[in-house]
C-alpha cells in the first residue's frame, strides 16, 4: 500500500448536489437569521469532515472549475450550453464554501481555461506516477475513465460506492479507458456532447466490444452491419471525433501543484469558529469550542464549606451588584447536585452546598436585592423545593435571548454560552452562575437597542413567578375517569382494527407505514402519492390519508384509528403515571420560550394539544378536576385573533361588526355571499368561518378548497370577494409583508419581533411560508402578549385580595383556575374584568366564562 493517499474532491459536483437535494426534497432552505443561504456550505462541509474522519487521507484537495472559458467551449461553443444558470441562492454560498475550505486547511486547486475534471485528471495521473494512492471523490461517471492502477473513485452520494477498474467496467459496460469512446458514440445530454446520431448506449457498447476502440471502429466503419449505424459513423466522423475530445479528461493541464502543499493539516480553529458562528452552524461550533481554559485557569471559583463563609460572601457582595444565581444540574432534578452558585462578575463564582441554603434564604427572598439567572421561572420552582421563595429576580438571560431571537431551540444556557461567550456553560453551579451573569451583561444592551425593554419589564419578567406558581400548584386529575375512557377506547380501537383488516382482506400491522402502504397502494390500488425519501417508499402521512378518506373507507378508518391510538397513548394511559405522589397532582412545565410566536408551550406532559372538538378529547378534559369541594373556572378569549385583525387593520366592516356585537362569521357570510344576515345558512356560515380563520393563517385558495371540499376556483372567488368587502384587511396584509421585506422580521403591537429570514427567498414555498408568517405573527404574537399580561395582573390582584383561588393552566387563549365556592363569583368578575380591560383596542375584548366540576363541563 502506498505511503500517501490523496483525495481529489470534485467540489462543484457535490455543492450542486447538496443544494438541489434539499430544494427538491421540499425541505425548508437553510438560512441564517439574517437570511444568508447555507445548505450547500453545510452539507459539503460535513461530507469533507466525514471523509477525513473515516478514510484518513494523508493529502487532500478540493478542485474547482475555471471561471474562464475552457478549451472545450472554444472548440464547441454549445458545450454544456443546456445547463441552467447557477441559482442566486447557490451562487451566494460559493464564497462561504471557499472560506470554509480555507478554515479547514483544505487546499483548493483550479486552472485557468480548464474544467475541474481536467485538474483532477492531471493531478491524479502525476500523483499516481509518484507512487501515491489517488482517490477521486465524485459522482460524475465521466471521471471513471481515470480509474485504474493506484487511482480509484469514491462516490459518497451512493453510500460510499468505491470504484476500481473492475467495478467501473461493471458499471459502465466498457473498460475505464474506453469511456471517452463510449461517450463519443452515444453522446452526453448533460454536457451537450452530440455523439453519433442514431447510436444509443447499447449500440455504442456493442460496437466497442466488436471493434475495440473508437478509432478502429471509424477506420472499419464499412464493416458495420447495421445500416443506420454505418451511415452515422461515415457521415458524422468529425463530430464523433470532436465528441471524444470533449469527453476525454485532460491529464496534462498546467496545474500549479505539489504533493507537500496538499498534505492534510489541522484546521484553523479560530477561523472555523468565526465561520460557524457567522453561518449559525451551532452544532458544529460546539465541536470546536471548548471550555475556555485560560479564563478557567484565571477564574476565581470556590466552594464555601462553612456557614461563616456564606455569610461573609453575602456581606462582601457589592451593594448594588446584580448577582446571578444558578443550580448545579443533575439528572432530572436540578437540586440533585445540592449546590447553589452565585456570581456577580465574569470569572468569579461561589458554590454554596444546599446544607448551607438557610444562610442564603433571607438574601434570596429579599426583593430589594437585584438578582439574575438563566430561566428564572425554573430556578424559582427548584428553590421552592428547598423552602425558599425567590424574589428580586429582575434579569433573565433566557428571556432576553428569546426576545432577541424568537428561537426556542437556541436559548438554553449551553447554547447561549457557546454562541455568545465562545465557551461551554460549565458543569458546576458557580460556573453556570458566572455564565448567566455574563450573558445578561451582553444581552441587556441588545435588548435596549432592539426596543424590547418594555415588553421584557412589563410582561416577560413579571410572568416568571406566576408560571412558577402554576407549575408548583399543578392540577388534579381523576385516574378512574381515564381508566374508564381507556377501556372504551380499547374497544373502539379493536372495532376499527377489525374494520381495516376486513377492507384489506387480511390482517397486517396498521402501525407499520410500510405494511400500510403496501395494502393501500399495491394491494387495493388506491391513488398513490409520489414515492419519497431514499427508499422511494409511499407516504402514509395524515395529509395523504385525508385526501383519500372521502372516497375510500379504509383511509378514513386508519385516520380514526391513529387519532384514537395517539390520544390513548399520549394522554389517557400516560397521565395517571405522571401524577406526583407527593402532591397528588399533575405538574406540567410551562415554557415562556417555547414558541416563536411568543405563546407559552407545555411539556411533560403537553396539555395544550388535547382536542376540544372531538368527543374523546372532551372526555379526557372531564378527568381534570379542582380541589375537592371547589370549582373550576375557565376563562376564554372569544375570537381574539379576529378582534386583533380588526384592531390592526382598522377595517370598517370588521370594526362595525365587533363593536355591534355581531356574529363575525355570519357577517362575513353576508358580505361574501351577498345575503342578508338573517338569511345566512349554516353552510354559508361554516364556509365564512373557514375564510375568516384562513385569512388569519394565510391560507391559500388551494388549502381552502381542500378544507371545504369545493373547487379551487370557487375558493379563489370566496377569497377575492372577502378582500373586496374587507379592503382594510388586504391593506394590512400587504403592509405586514412589505415591512417584513424591509426589516426581515415581523413585529407585534407590543414590539415582540420574530425574524423572517426567508422573506426574500427564491424558493416559492419558503417565501410563501415567510409571507404567511409575516401576517400571522402580529396577530398570534399580540394574542400571546395580551393573555400573558392578563395573567400578571390577575395574579397580582389575587395576592392583593389574599384570595385562595389558584391559577392552574394556560392553554392558548384560555385560563383555568380552581376556586373555593365562597370566592367563585368574586374570582369570575375579577378575571373577566382584568382580561377584557388588559389593553385598549379599537374593538371590545370579550371573555367567555365557564364554571364546573371539571374542565369539560366548565366550557
Amino acid at each position: 500500500m502506498a505511503d500517501h493517499r490523496l483525495f481529489l474532491i470534485d467540489s462543484f459536483g457535490f455543492i450542486f448536489r447538496a443544494y438541489y437535494a434539499r430544494t427538491s426534497s421540499g425541505a425548508s432552505p437553510m438560512r441564517t437569521s439574517q437570511g444568508i443561504p447555507t445548505e450547500a456550505v453545510y452539507v459539503f462541509h460535513n461530507m469533507i469532515r466525514r471523509l477525513l474522519a473515516e478514510y484518513s487521507p494523508t493529502h487532500i484537495a478540493a478542485v474547482f472549475e475555471s471561471k474562464e472559458p475552457t478549451f472545450r467551449e472554444k472548440e464547441f461553443p454549445a458545450y454544456k450550453a443546456n445547463r441552467p444558470e447557477m441559482p442566486p441562492d447557490l451562487a451566494a454560498q460559493i464564497p462561504h464554501v471557499r472560506r470554509m475550505l480555507e478554515a479547514m486547511s483544505v487546499p483548493v486547486l483550479e486552472c485557468s481555461g480548464y474544467e475541474a475534471d481536467d485538474v483532477i485528471g492531471t493531478v491524479a495521473r502525476a500523483a499516481a506516477e509518484q507512487g501515491t494512492e489517488v482517490v477521486v471523490v465524485s459522482s460524475d461517471k465521466d471521471l471513471l475513465q481515470l480509474v485504474g492502477g493506484s487511482v480509484s473513485m469514491l462516490d459518497p452520494a451512493k453510500d460510499d460506492v468505491w470504484y476500481d477498474a473492475e467495478k467501473a467496467l461493471e458499471f459502465m459496460g466498457v473498460e475505464p479507458d474506453r469511456i471517452p469512446d463510449l461517450l463519443a458514440l452515444k453522446g452526453d445530454k448533460v454536457d451537450n456532447i452530440p455523439g453519433a446520431p442514431g447510436i444509443g448506449e447499447k449500440g455504442a457498447k456493442d460496437l466497442l466490444q466488436q471493434f475495440g476502440s473508437l478509432e478502429a471502429l471509424l477506420e472499419r466503419a464499412p464493416e458495420v452491419q447495421r445500416k443506420s449505424y454505418r451511415q452515422s459513423l461515415e457521415t458524422h466522423r468529425e463530430q464523433i471525433l470532436m465528441s471524444k475530445r470533449l469527453a476525454t479528461v485532460e491529464t496534462a493541464a498546467p496545474v500549479p501543484w505539489s504533493l507537500p502543499q496538499l498534505q492534510v493539516r489541522p484546521p484553523d480553529r479560530h477561523d472555523l469558529e468565526q465561520l460557524y458562528r457567522e453561518l449559525e452552524f451551532f452544532s458544529l461550533l460546539k465541536t470546536v469550542v471548548e471550555a475556555a481554559e485560560d479564563s478557567a485557569a484565571n477564574a476565581d471559583y470556590q466552594t464555601l464549606s462553612r456557614v461563616e463563609e456564606v455569610e461573609d460572601c453575602l456581606e462582601n457582595l457589592p451593594p448594588e451588584a446584580r448577582v446571578a444565581v444558578a443550580l448545579q444540574p443533575g439528572s432530572g432534578n436540578l437540586l440533585e447536585g445540592n449546590v447553589i452558585g452565585l456570581s456577580h462578575k465574569a470569572g468569579w463564582g461561589r458554590a454554596v452546598p444546599a446544607e448551607f441554603a438557610p444562610s442564603l434564604t433571607a438574601w434570596l427572598e429579599d426583593a430589594a436585592k437585584p438578582k439574575a439567572a438563566h430561566d428564572v421561572k425554573s430556578l424559582l420552582v427548584e428553590l421552592a423545593r428547598l423552602g425558599i421563595e425567590g424574589r428580586g429576580f429582575t434579569d433573565d438571560a433566557l428571556l432576553m435571548a428569546f426576545l432577541l431571537s424568537a428561537d426556542p431551540g437556541g436559548c438554553s444556557l449551553e447554547a447561549l454560552a457557546l454562541r455568545r461567550l465562545g465557551r461551554t456553560a460549565g458543569a458546576s453551579a458557580e460556573e453556570r452562575a458566572a455564565a448567566a451573569w455574563e450573558l445578561c451583561e451582553r444581552l441587556e444592551p441588545e435588548l435596549e437597542a432592539a426596543g424590547l425593554r418594555t415588553l421584557y419589564d412589563t410582561i416577560e419578567v413579571p410572568l416568571a413567578p406566576v408560571l412558577a406558581g402554576m407549575e408548583r400548584t399543578g392540577i388534579r386529575i381523576e385516574p378512574e375517569v381515564l381508566r374508564a375512557i381507556s377501556a372504551e377506547m380499547e374497544t373502539e380501537i379493536a372495532r376499527l382494527t377489525a374494520g381495516i383488516h376486513t377492507l384489506a382482506g387480511h390482517e397486517f400491522n396498521i402501525n407499520s407505514p410500510q405494511q400500510l402502504a403496501k395494502v393501500l397502494f399495491e394491494e387495493l390500488a388506491l391513488p398513490a402519492p409520489e414515492r419519497t425519501g431514499k427508499t422511494k417508499s409511499y407516504s402514509t402521512a395524515a395529509d395523504v390519508l385525508e385526501s383519500l378518506a372521502a372516497e375510500h373507507a379504509i383511509a378514513r378508518l386508519v385516520l380514526e384509528y391513529r387519532q384514537l391510538a395517539k390520544l390513548k397513548g399520549t394522554y389517557v394511559d400516560a397521565l395517571p403515571a405522571l401524577i406526583n405522589p407527593r402532591t397528588g397532582r399533575l405538574h406540567t412545565t410551562l415554557n415562556p420560550a417555547g414558541a416563536a410566536t411568543g405563546r407559552l408551550s407545555s411539556s411533560e406532559p403537553n396539555l395544550q394539544n388535547i382536542p376540544i372538538r372531538t368527543a374523546q378529547g372532551r372526555g379526557i378534559r372531564a378527568a381534570f378536576v379542582p380541589e375537592p369541594g371547589w370549582k373550576l373556572l375557565v376563562a376564554d378569549y372569544s375570537q381574539i385573533e379576529l378582534r386583533l385583525l380588526a384592531h390592526l387593520s382598522r377595517d370598517p366592516v370588521l370594526l362595525e361588526a365587533f363593536r355591534n356585537g355581531e356574529d363575525i362569521h355570519t357577517r362575513t357570510a353576508a358580505e361574501v355571499f351577498g345575503t342578508p344576515p338573517l338569511m345566512v345558512t349554516p353552510e354559508q356560515r361554516r364556509r365564512a368561518k373557514a375564510v375568516n380563520f384562513g385569512i388569519v393563517y394565510g391560507q391559500s385558495a388551494f388549502g381552502l378548497s381542500a378544507q371545504l371540499g369545493i373547487p379551487r376556483q370557487e375558493a379563489e372567488e370566496y377569497i377575492a370577494s372577502y378582500f373586496e368587502r374587507y379592503a382594510g384587511v388586504r391593506r394590512f396584509i400587504d403592509k405586514c409583508i412589505a415591512e417584513a421585506r424591509s426589516t426581515r422580521y415581523a413585529r407585534t403591537m407590543f414590539d415582540r419581533r420574530r425574524p423572517i429570514p426567508d422573506i426574500h427567498s427564491s424558493n416559492p414555498s419558503a417565501r410563501g411560508f415567510a409571507e404567511r408568517t409575516a401576517v400571522n405573527t402580529p396577530l398570534q404574537g399580540a394574542a400571546a402578549d395580551l393573555i400573558k399580561l392578563a395573567m400578571v395582573r390577575i395574579d397580582a390582584e389575587f395576592r392583593r385580595r389574599s384570595l385562595n383561588t389558584r391559577m392552574l393552566l394556560q392553554v392558548h387563549d384560555e385560563l383555568i383556575f380552581e376556586s373555593p365556592p365562597e370566592e367563585i363569583d368574586e374570582t369570575a368578575a375579577l378575571v373577566r374584568r382584568e382580561m377584557e380591560t388588559v389593553h385598549r383596542l379599537e374593538v371590545p375584548l370579550l371573555v367567555e366564562l365557564g364554571i364546573g366540576d371539571n374542565w369539560r363541563d366548565a366550557k
